[in-house]
């Protein structure tokens, strides 16, 4: 019960974005106070908070006043340098834990967890330089992608078609150490999210992806139909990253699937995601009512699918479009963001 936090308590956020609205909506609704810490004002989806501290992630003075005012902190998304976590775990409780943050934030260290608990992952090697990805380009293939090793926001990844494009990632790698990894000619895309905590695993339904040619996603369909025995080995999947990853919350594993059915994990993702927003009419509960419970040590809920959904993702540009679907479809349900944070950018997130 030393985890566990009543009604009354107050509920820290950190590392909020648009789906922030939600979480704080959740426990505020549970009767939790919320605080939230952000590195920049964003008004739009902090305002339903009881109060907000702004502030960079290396000023310690406000991330102690954070820290101070509030019983337990989650972080929402896990683009929150696992240091700032720690350092607010001194002043209140983490129930995320920091174990799995620093894992996943990590692509090495991720994929030396999957490659430990015996699942499949794309080929990879370590590079620090150009003279590194010539000589191993062999071994890993074309078409491969080139990406940091640390996780953040604003980075930044690069697919080498040929020889030729190595030349131009003279300018991409500056310094530091970079995974080339090799690129899964797949066809399809799954997520699978779950929500875990005491030894409790909850798995929401399969929720299959597609993007646009520019890797935006369209739309997110769930249940997902693919055959009894994949569906089996992701449910393993789950669960073994469950019980390895030390961590207490909503998180997520995303698949690539070859045509002739070989299964990849792509990677793991913690916290909050919008590909998870198709729970809201899916299932029973959704993925903010999961991660309340899972961060104040409720039983979870055993999740139910309700009915088959269909995520649409509303971008900027759409926007005369969609207000004829609003009074014409009886059997949609929307979700606007109200933020004005990407409005300048046509492809910029509307809402669903």
């Amino acid at each position: 019960m030393s985890n566990t936090i009543f009604p009354g308590s107050t509920l820290g956020i950190i590392g909020i974005n648009r789906n922030g609205v939600a979480m704080i909506a959740a426990a505020k609704k549970a009767g939790f106070n919320v605080g939230v810490y952000v590195d920049r004002s964003q008004p739009d989806i902090t305002k339903m908070a009881d109060f907000t501290i702004d502030g960079a992630y290396n000023d310690k003075q406000k991330l102690t006043e954070f820290g101070e005012a509030c019983d337990a902190i989650i972080y929402q998304t896990p683009n929150i340098d696992s240091t700032v976590i720690r350092f607010l775990g001194q002043y209140a409780a983490i129930p995320q834990g920091i174990n799995g943050l620093e894992i996943v934030q990590d692509r090495l260290m991720e994929r030396a967890f999957l490659d430990q608990i015996n699942i499949n992952i794309a080929p990879y090697v370590t590079v620090i330089g150009l003279d590194d990805v010539y000589q191993s380009i062999d071994s890993i293939g074309y078409p491969a992608l080139l990406k940091p090793i640390q996780r953040g926001i604003g980075e930044q990844s690069m697919m080498i078609k040929r020889q030729s494009d190595i030349t131009r990632a003279a300018d991409f790698i500056d310094t530091g150490t970079y995974l080339l990894e090799s690129w899964i000619d797949h066809t399809a895309e799954y997520t699978l999210t779950a929500a875990c905590a005491n030894g409790e695993v909850e798995i929401f339904p399969l929720a299959q992806l597609e993007y646009n040619e520019d890797r935006q996603l369209i739309s997110v369909a769930s249940p997902a139909e693919v055959a009894d025995d994949m569906l089996q080995e992701m449910h393993r999947i789950i669960k073994s990253v469950a019980d390895s990853l030390q961590y207490t919350g909503v998180f997520s594993v995303n698949f690539y699937v070859t045509s002739t059915g070989t299964l990849y994990v792509k990677n793991i993702e913690l916290g909050l995601t919008s590909i998870a927003n198709v729970y809201d009419n899916t299932t029973n509960v959704d993925q903010y009512e999961q991660q309340l419970r899972a961060s104040v040590g409720m039983p979870l809920h055993v999740i139910r699918q309700l009915q088959t959904t269909l995520l649409m993702i509303i971008r900027n540009y759409q926007s005369v479009a969609i207000r004829r679907q609003w009074l014409l479809k009886n059997n949609w349900k929307f979700r606007f963001f109200n933020s004005d944070t990407d409005t300048a950018d046509p492809a910029g997130i509307l809402g669903f």
